[in-house]
């Protein structure tokens, strides 16, 4: 391998301490995503992508409202934009978004028979690029998207949070996640901004040691619940 190569895929590896959440949701995700960004720190020095179901012909009102309830920057995902921390970022309608190192990718939303399958895809690229760095939120919502990627985010060693049933409009999806075994804890939307911070925290301070494993420091509520 001759440098010039060597340069090349250094660049290309994403950023090893940078965790990325994934918030996947669709009907009842949008007092979800006020409920968990008003409580989260705005310095958690973690990235956020919110991968929402919403009609091709839509309008994100995302990136208007979510300001009013956080302080860190919510902006619209834009092709081969690196990701940064204590961002909020937002997938325009019509599109379908995968990571690539360090950029965020684009690409026209491909319609396939049956629901959407975007938050999937995404979790898919995430597994792969951010491996123990990726966490995926499953919040309120109808059918099953996302669920077909948490084996890959657990295999990589990432974490997997799904929406408490009683708590999401549409608990579909959360419980499509569930029956997947891959789900680390099933939490309300509150729950799930206090275990974000903590996790934060946790790697934050060990970005200058060797990574480690996130463990909680409270029970861990039962998926059965």
């Amino acid at each position: 391998m001759d440098d010039e190569t060597s340069k090349l895929q250094a660049k290309s590896k994403p950023v090893d301490h940078l965790s990325v959440v994934c918030f996947g949701a669709s009907a009842g995700g949008f007092e979800a995503y006020c409920t968990i960004l008003s409580l989260l720190p705005a310095d958690t020095g973690m990235a956020y992508i919110i991968v929402h179901h919403q009609a091709a012909d839509g309008k994100s009102l995302l990136v208007e409202i979510l300001p009013r309830v956080t302080k860190m920057p919510v902006v619209l995902v834009t092709d081969g934009e690196n990701v940064k921390a204590n961002h909020v970022y937002v997938v325009p309608a019509g599109m379908q978004v995968t990571m690539a190192g360090d950029a965020f990718r684009l690409s026209p939303l491909v319609k396939l028979p049956g629901w959407p399958k975007n938050i999937s895809i995404f979790l898919q690229s995430l597994a792969k690029d951010r491996q123990k760095r990726a966490i995926a939120v499953i919040l309120s919502g109808f059918d099953s998207d996302g669920a077909a990627a948490l084996e890959p985010i657990k295999e990589a060693g990432g974490l997997v949070f799904a929406q408490k049933f009683q708590t999401a409009s549409q608990p579909d999806m959360p419980q499509n996640a569930v029956k997947t075994g891959c789900v680390d804890q099933l939490l309300s939307p509150a729950e799930i901004a206090v275990q974000l911070g903590r996790i934060g925290k946790e790697r934050a301070r060990s970005v200058i040691r060797e990574p480690r494993s996130f463990t909680t420091s409270t029970p861990s509520p039962s998926i059965r619940e």
